[in-house]
């Protein structure tokens, strides 16, 4: 349908000022930002929960952060949250030493030869950072050279400017860590945008005073559940948006989809890229700003939980980088457990696939095959065996956020949160729109915040009154 409102379309159908779509970070930040300034708010999600890649296990009195997890010390919006919503943060940084297995032998961080060339690595991340540096995050394409930077991937650049195996090695599992993506498959122009973007590769790597600093008490979807329940009206889940339709001169937009039609004065969309471009129609004049067609990360993220953290008796942090796959990364994240050892392990890009596509027996010995030759027998034996695999969640497409494929910065015309206009009926947000902190719990919260202004500038600019 591309007319106005069909017949028979009346006063019973609901009437709010403003409608979000998506109950992750980004809409309910939007939302509790809107009714804060007085605004009408519905906001409606097709999953049958709020948080959107946010999400928990609950094992042993614990909720286990299954998604969206670190809260970094720059990350503002995340912090002022969590205080409003009564939510303390807990420290992620754990004493021990750090294991190293990046040629088929572990090395302890704290051992008497290193496991890297030091020299090199620190060379190629200093590049890196000071590459990032010319990036503007605001509009990567600005960048000199940014065609060339966009069609050459992180692999490529590694392979032609970094002469030591271990800085290479070193990069790409930066790149399997921080983007959850092959190198092969990303180019240097977004990697270098999502430095920029997050503060800098040494911040974005670091725990202490980095972009890991913190976790949520009680897990990150905690404080999407508070900020759900305070919101005047009840969250609408199971409700996907296909439509978004012309409405009448008050309230512009029909907001549609199975067992929902809703008309208010504007909308803000916040889910990600892809289930975004799934909205069949647009009200006239509204066109979606670019986002990548399809995400090349991929993640699944596992959390062991034993009766104690046994690795501390030998001295080890329970931290791991390892140079080949399925699992590539291991934290520690048994800080406030009431005494339980929590190990969180990753599988990203290419291992994630690999690794979804094997029975479950067979994930299990490998993961604990893995461990055991890290921390010794006692890992075999975990209380629990936690997965969630990213990829399978359509509302979200893989994880941590879309990863463009190469070249695509730069013929998609205009970045991913440049708004169709500023006073337009439509807005975007989510993490992906967002220039800060993009991939980032962060870089969520920043842009439904942003969205929420807008509406709230866009209607004093006009006056038009909130009803």
């Amino acid at each position: 349908m591309t007319g106005g409102l069909p017949a028979g379309t009346g006063p019973a159908e609901p009437t709010v000022d403003v409608v979000v779509v998506g109950a992750g970070l980004a809409g309910l930040a939007a939302a509790t930002e809107l009714e804060a300034a007085g605004r009408r708010v519905q906001v409606v999600e097709a999953l049958s929960r709020v948080g959107g890649r946010t999400a928990s296990h609950h094992r042993y009195g614990q909720a286990l952060d299954a998604g969206g997890a670190y809260v970094g010390a720059r990350h503002t919006r995340v912090r002022e949250l969590a205080r409003r919503f009564g939510l303390p943060l807990i420290p992620t940084a754990a004493p021990g030493a750090n294991l190293y297995d990046l040629r088929g032998e572990p090395v302890r961080a704290d051992a008497g030869r290193p496991a890297f060339n030091a020299l090199a690595v620190g060379d190629a991340l200093d590049r890196l950072d000071d590459l990032a540096a010319d990036v503007p995050p605001t509009d990567p394409r600005t960048a000199a050279d940014a065609a060339e930077l966009d069609r050459l991937t992180v692999a490529g650049w590694a392979a032609r400017e970094l002469a030591h195996p271990d800085a290479r090695l070193l990069v790409d599992l930066l790149v399997r860590q921080m983007l959850a993506a092959d190198p092969a498959d990303v180019s240097l122009l977004h990697l270098l945008f999502y430095l920029s973007s997050g503060g800098g590769l040494h911040y974005l790597t670091a725990f202490s005073g980095g972009a890991q600093q913190d976790r949520i008490a009680g897990g990150a979807h905690l404080l999407a559940d508070r900020m759900a329940a305070a919101l005047t009206r009840p969250v609408r889940l199971g409700t996907p948006v296909t439509d978004l339709r012309p409405g009448d001169d008050s309230h512009p937009v029909r907001v549609v989809g199975p067992g929902l039609a809703v008309r208010c004065a504007s909308v803000i969309v916040a889910v990600p890229p892809g289930p975004a471009a799934r909205i069949r129609s647009l009200p006239p004049g509204v066109r979606q700003p670019p986002a990548p067609a399809r995400t090349m990360g991929a993640t699944v993220k596992l959390h062991l939980v034993y009766d104690r953290p046994f690795w501390t008796d030998a001295g080890l942090s329970g931290w791991v980088t390892a140079g080949t796959g399925p699992l590539r990364y291991i934290v520690d994240d048994s800080a406030g457990r009431a005494g339980l050892g929590v190990l969180v392990g990753f599988v990203t890009g290419p291992d994630a696939h690999r690794y979804a596509a094997q029975a479950p027996v067979v994930r299990r010995a490998a993961v604990l095959d893995r461990l055991a030759g890290w921390f010794g027998p006692a890992a075999r034996r975990p209380l629990a065996l936690l997965e969630r695999d990213w990829q399978a969640e359509p509302t979200v497409e893989g994880c941590y956020a879309a990863v463009p494929e190469p070249g695509w910065w730069t013929t998609a015309g205009r970045p991913p949160w440049s708004a169709t206009a500023p006073d337009g009926p439509v807005l975007w947000a989510g993490t992906e729109r967002s220039p800060e902190f993009y991939g980032h719990l962060e870089g969520a919260v920043r842009s439904g915040q942003r969205a929420a202004r807008q509406i709230v500038a866009a209607d004093a600019a006009t006056g038009r009154v909130a009803r």
